[in-house]
């Protein structure tokens, strides 16, 4: 499962940091947002045939190698790991990460400011891989794949990013104790992760919304609206 370091990025809602892009094996089936069913890194032109070229091998590099590019950046720098892909799955189990290697980046990471989001099951083995790693400075985010669904996960005291949808709107919003603050990103051209590096913060209370765009965005919604 190669995966893609990029150490500028071009993407205009990124910002020029550095980026990844891991294989698509890495995408855990827990994900209702898979292929056509409004995974935005599959909208994407441009994000699907890089994310192809990934995924077949053409691109990237083993996690050795990957580590050592991660090791090797400079102290405070922001970067975001996976704009298409997820973290590496366990060989044993699909349903769970590889908290080895999610353990080797997070101190390959040490002194940086990595972040991440993960589809990954909030099973005990996974939530206590994420809960480490967040521990030791790398920021992984849970993703929720409703409102009502990151609710739940806050029982957790994890980062959370949310899909929601594409009509829930640009304000800040409290629902049922729970802080939404839609990703500024979405809907202000001059904000990208390097200017705004809300996900990046692991100990926020708030939750990050996204909401449903791109190309597939009405069958996103049917997911998000629950």
């Amino acid at each position: 499962m190669n995966i893609q370091f990029v150490k500028k990025s071009s993407n205009q809602k990124i910002g020029a940091i550095p980026c990844t892009t891991s294989a698509r094996d890495t995408c855990p089936k827990a994900c209702p947002y898979a292929g056509v069913n409004g995974c935005y890194a599959e909208a994407g032109y441009y994000t699907r045939l890089n994310w192809d070229k990934v995924s077949r091998g053409e691109r990237g590099a083993k996690y050795a190698d990957f580590l050592d590019n991660i090791g090797k950046l400079k102290a405070s720098t922001l970067w975001r790991h996976n704009v298409a892909g997820d973290l590496m799955p366990d060989s044993k189990d699909s349903e769970n990460l590889d908290s080895r290697a999610l353990d080797l980046l997070a101190t390959a990471n040490t002194g940086k400011r990595g972040f991440t989001y993960t589809h990954y099951r909030d099973n005990a083995h996974n939530i206590k891989a994420i809960r480490s790693a967040n521990s030791k400075g790398f920021t992984v985010n849970l993703s929720a794949n409703t409102i009502d669904h990151a609710i739940k996960l806050k029982r957790h005291n994890l980062p959370i990013a949310a899909v929601v949808p594409s009509d829930h709107g640009n304000d800040t919003r409290t629902i049922q104790g729970v802080k939404f603050i839609t990703c500024p990103a979405t809907y202000k051209d001059e904000v990208t992760c390097a200017t705004c590096k809300l996900c990046s913060v692991s100990n926020r209370d708030s939750v990050v919304a996204f909401p449903a765009h791109g190309s597939r965005t009405n069958n996103a919604n049917i997911i998000a609206r629950g």
